[in-house]
């Protein structure tokens, strides 16, 4: 696994603000158009401070992916949600991540690595390493535990964590990814989420014969 690692920066700090200024300048046209004289123009820091931080625009990029992952709203529910019904922990964990993956922020992000895969093909993996690999293990991990419970049915955790977040984002994201969408509200991705936990809890009711 070719996880990225980069410590979050100080806020207000050089890197801090070389991140941010490259973050919203990759949103704004993609990963290919930017270049680090453009970064350090926005960062409003000069070329050797820039590249005294960040030795390439390919390591700048890994790092703001990096801090990406590392400070995810995803990464603060797991705990949380081991400690509740396992439906709350669905639902929680279901809303959670709906909305994450909705987020301007996080459709930038993953249009940008996809634009990148051919070229960067190493950059994908580590993307999927430290973000939806990490969610999907942690997912894996409620599995295991409902099971364990006897909550939920499950034999086979993979499966049925592929299945849950497969219910989750349906065509939704897709759409979203390619533009062809606006954001649903909260109250519809709620709607949207209830209705998945229900279907995903129902499919794997313990039998009580």
């Amino acid at each position: 696994m070719t996880t990225l690692v980069a410590p979050t920066p100080e806020a207000g700090s050089k890197p801090a603000q070389i991140m941010e200024a490259a973050g919203a300048l990759f949103l704004e046209h993609g990963y290919s158009a930017v270049s680090m004289d453009a970064v350090a123009k926005r960062a409003n820091v000069s070329k050797a401070t820039l590249y005294a931080h960040f030795g390439s625009k390919e390591e700048l990029f890994r790092a703001m992916v990096a801090c990406e992952c590392a400070n995810s709203v995803l990464t603060n529910i797991w705990d949380e949600a081991m400690q509740l019904p396992v439906t709350d922990g669905l639902r929680l964990i279901g809303r959670t991540f709906v909305r994450f993956i909705a987020s301007p922020k996080a459709l930038g992000l993953y249009r940008m690595v996809l634009g990148e895969v051919l070229r960067q093909p190493e950059l994908a993996q580590a993307f999927y390493d430290s973000g939806p690999a990490e969610t999907f293990l942690r997912g894996s991990q409620f599995m295991a535990e409902a099971a364990r419970k006897g909550e939920l049915a499950i034999t086979d955790t993979d499966l049925a964590t592929h299945q849950y977040f497969g219910l989750l984002k349906a065509n939704m994201h897709m759409k979203l990814l390619l533009c062809l969408s606006e954001r649903p509200g909260d109250a519809e991705l709620e709607r949207f989420v209830d209705a998945a936990v229900d279907l995903f809890v129902k499919g794997y009711a313990p039998d009580k014969h």
